[in-house]
């Protein structure tokens, strides 16, 4: 089988490491050309850092690029339930390789233009890097072939009433690639909220003796306190579920919307507005999630740990 070329653009906090993870696990279907850093679940210095620490002590050389320090408008926001460091207490060993010479816009760009259409994008932070590669090279638009978001949501929100983070992060990027005619695949908080990481799983994947479940482990126990300690932020794989999006077409029920961005309103910024009555009479730009098997899910997640441990077994 033919694998699909990807880029990860990552903002690396907790759940993004688990997506991390579980995509260098998934090399086999997956042909990752790089990962790109943007500021948003902590500073674009600390996601860079924490991407390639876990790219190379997971024993792989995929080029980790630096991104966006803000957002194109509006300051910084991040988040605060990932620790000071965006890792929470998880410590990584610090690779000694340096990052990828060309900065994550420019990076994308290159990929897009050698793989005549076929790269696809999975964007799980803020839309920054996306927007700002849009901007600078518009004839990205015709070479990517799809981007895959963790962002937005058609009801609820997590950072106001009615705002997911990633979009209200940097709602003007968002725009700018809601916008852009690129094919838009949403996996918002309709679906990722609702798996939230069972003990069982927990469990079966602490049982794993490989790398990738060592360090998911630890990640796990994190988020398992966190929620604990703090009574918020449960330990749902928001990035990770994106990421198996791609790889399980039968995960996901989706609907086709027009939904534009909100980029000001006090409580409405980063709003992701769908047009459910077709008020607008524009066509659909985006293909957005509206259910999940959350069986499937975590029986994926299991096996990908456990097959590790049967490739390090070899």
């Amino acid at each position: 089988m033919k694998k699909i070329p990807l880029i990860m653009d990552v903002d690396t906090g907790t759940d993004d490491a688990i997506a991390i993870i579980c995509a260098l696990m998934s090399v086999d279907i997956l042909d990752i050309k790089a990962f790109t850093t943007v500021a948003g679940n902590v500073g674009v210095d600390l996601t860079s850092r924490n991407t390639l620490n876990l790219v190379r002590a997971l024993g792989f050389d995929i080029p980790v690029a630096v991104g966006a320090r803000k957002p194109l408008k509006k300051a910084l926001h991040t988040a605060i339930s990932h620790g000071s460091t965006g890792l929470g207490d998880v410590h990584l060993p610090r690779s000694e390789n340096l990052f990828y010479p060309k900065d994550a816009v420019d990076t994308i760009y290159q990929y897009a233009s050698s793989l005549n259409g076929e790269l696809e994008l999975l964007a799980v932070g803020p839309l920054t890097n996306v927007a700002e590669a849009i901007l600078r090279h518009p004839d990205l638009i015709k070479l990517i072939k799809r981007i895959t978001i963790m962002g937005g949501t058609l009801r609820g929100g997590n950072m106001t009433q009615t705002s997911e983070f990633n979009c209200y992060v940097d709602p003007d990027a968002s725009k700018i690639v809601f916008e852009s005619g690129i094919p838009l695949v949403m996996i918002g908080l309709d679906v990722t909220l609702k798996p939230q990481l069972p003990l069982f799983v927990y469990e079966q994947v602490k049982a794993c003796e490989n790398k990738f479940a060592r360090i998911a482990t630890q990640i796990f126990d994190f988020m398992l306190r966190r929620n604990e300690q703090y009574g918020f932020d449960p330990p749902n794989l928001h990035d990770a579920i994106a990421l198996a999006s791609i790889l399980l077409p039968n995960l996901i029920t989706f609907k086709n919307y027009h939904i534009e961005i909100e980029t000001e309103g006090t409580i409405t910024r980063g709003m992701t507005v769908a047009d459910f009555n077709h008020v607008l009479g524009e066509e659909p730009n985006v293909q957005a999630a509206v259910d999940i098997d959350c069986d499937m899910f975590w029986e994926w997640l299991i096996n990908k740990f456990r097959d590790a441990d049967q490739s390090s077994a070899r």
